[in-house]
């Protein structure tokens, strides 16, 4: 009877040392290491697999796979804390992956954020779509783009720019739509970009170019300023 007490309670103190929260002290070197890795790999804009954190933990601290929604927690308060910056979950095929985004909005896209000319021209790209209401035609943007003067006709490395690079970085949304005959491609705003760019700095743009106020376009300045509001 005693030893079937003593393996019972010590069973018991195994369950409770396996359910027990990691005290945070212990991870600390690889919650380091993971504010490092993703700060870094921060600059390219390209969203970090989860899956790349674990591997990359695991080979740098040894970390088991199972503390890493714990480091992941962590390292969201220190990124906030010292960069300003924060965690933005996001679903894909490949499986679970985050973009990195400031954590209040700013007045206008962040000027470091890409190269100058390709900001202008992902600016002119989302207030195109912003302004139409809807996804954009393929060949819609390329003209809209190329009266703008934001691209030439045979501009290759500009169009591989949309539909590739700023995909990517979840800047847009590249997709097909429709089936057959019917089937065609269109941009739309992707992940990044509504959690970057404000609709009413895009809106401010247009005002300024038409020589009007934001208010002149009553349905985008509607959703411009109650997306301020939330």
């Amino acid at each position: 009877m005693s030893q079937r007490r003593t393996k019972r309670s010590t069973q018991a103190e195994q369950d409770r040392s396996t359910s027990a929260e990691p005290d945070i002290s212990d991870l600390e070197e690889s919650i380091k290491e993971c504010v490092r890795y993703i700060i870094c790999r921060e600059g390219s804009k390209i969203p970090i697999k989860r899956a790349e954190i674990i591997k990359h933990l695991n080979t740098t601290c040894q970390t088991p796979s199972n503390m890493v929604k714990t480091i992941l927690v962590e390292a969201d308060k220190i990124i906030k804390r010292v960069y300003g910056y924060k965690l933005i979950q996001v679903e894909a095929k490949s499986g679970i992956q985050y973009i990195v985004v400031l954590t209040q909005e700013c007045d206008s896209l962040p000027s470091s954020a890409i190269d100058g000319h390709h900001r202008k021209l992902l600016i002119a790209a989302l207030m195109h779509i912003f302004m139409s209401g809807a996804a954009v035609k393929e060949e819609e943007m390329w003209k809209f783009l190329m009266e703008a003067g934001l691209l030439e006709e045979n501009d290759h490395a500009g169009r591989k720019l949309m539909t590739t690079t700023f995909t990517r970085q979840m800047y847009l949304q590249y997709r097909k739509v429709g089936e057959g005959d019917l089937a065609r491609n269109v941009f739309l705003w992707g992940q990044r970009a509504v959690e970057e760019v404000p609709k009413l700095f895009l809106l401010g743009k247009m005002a300024e170019a038409f020589d009007k106020t934001p208010d002149h376009w009553c349905e985008q300045y509607k959703e411009a300023t109650e997306g301020n509001a939330v």
